[in-house]
């Protein structure tokens, strides 16, 4: 029952993710959670989300905007380290509801299309800090990031495989943190190994889908899960 759960979790998480880019952790944390118990959990999903973020770079591999990821990548692997030293501190409850503020707003202006930034290096610099900061803060990081490399105006494909290989980056400098902190073993690396497996599918069957999509379309539909998810985060985190 067990293995049958984390499997089916796993495609629903893969699917999620290569579809509009995030929400994959959200569903795939609490199920491990449940199962392993939370010291376990965040290992073992930051092994699978690698591991399905960089299936995602493979099969986009040619659509990968790797100029705009790398400038993103400057800023936000030492912010997610340095983030991650306020992470005791932080008053998560807080900065929470602030952030998903922050995206139901850029969510509404995407709709409207009041949201074009200039598609320079500043912007994927700001951005990928913000992103890194947040993430080493609050391990909020996949909506922040969709909302970075959607102002790029990108096709469906090319802003899931560029999102996913900076996110791949992330995925490493945690899993090294975690390694040095004695936090991965054996039986997690294996346990990811599985989950990732089934989130791999997951990725293949939804790249397929999304590209047959119409940019500006598929834009609008990844608002409004954004602001979706943003207002379950804000109404359900600390209540």
């Amino acid at each position: 029952m067990m293995i049958a759960a984390l499997i089916i979790t796993g495609f629903l998480a893969g699917f999620l993710s290569s579809s509009i880019g995030f929400g994959g952790g959200m569903v795939l944390l609490p199920v491990i959670t449940y199962f392993y118990g939370i010291e376990v959990a965040v290992p073992v999903s930051t092994i699978a989300q690698l591991l399905s973020n960089a299936s995602r770079v493979v099969i986009g591999f040619k659509d990968v905007k790797w100029k705009q990821a790398s400038w993103f990548l400057v800023t936000a692997v030492p912010l997610t380290a340095l983030g991650a030293f306020g992470f005791a501190i932080a008053d998560k409850v807080l900065m929470t509801k602030v952030v998903t503020v922050g995206l139901i707003v850029f969510s509404v202006m995407k709709l409207r299309g009041k949201m074009q930034l200039p598609h320079k290096p500043a912007t994927m610099l700001i951005g990928g800090g913000i992103t890194g900061l947040i993430n080493g803060l609050l391990s909020i990081s996949g909506p922040i990031s969709s909302a970075v490399f959607l102002t790029l105006d990108l096709s469906p494909v090319s802003y899931i495989a560029s999102e996913a290989f900076a996110a791949t980056v992330m995925h490493i400098v945690k899993i090294i943190v975690y390694g040095k902190l004695h936090l991965v073993n054996a039986s997690i690396v294996w346990s990811g190994l599985g989950i990732a497996a089934a989130m791999i599918v997951g990725n293949f069957v939804a790249m397929r889908l999304i590209g047959k999509s119409k940019k500006k379309q598929y834009q609008k539909v990844v608002a409004l899960f954004m602001m979706a998810l943003s207002l379950y985060l804000f109404f359900s985190i600390g209540s």
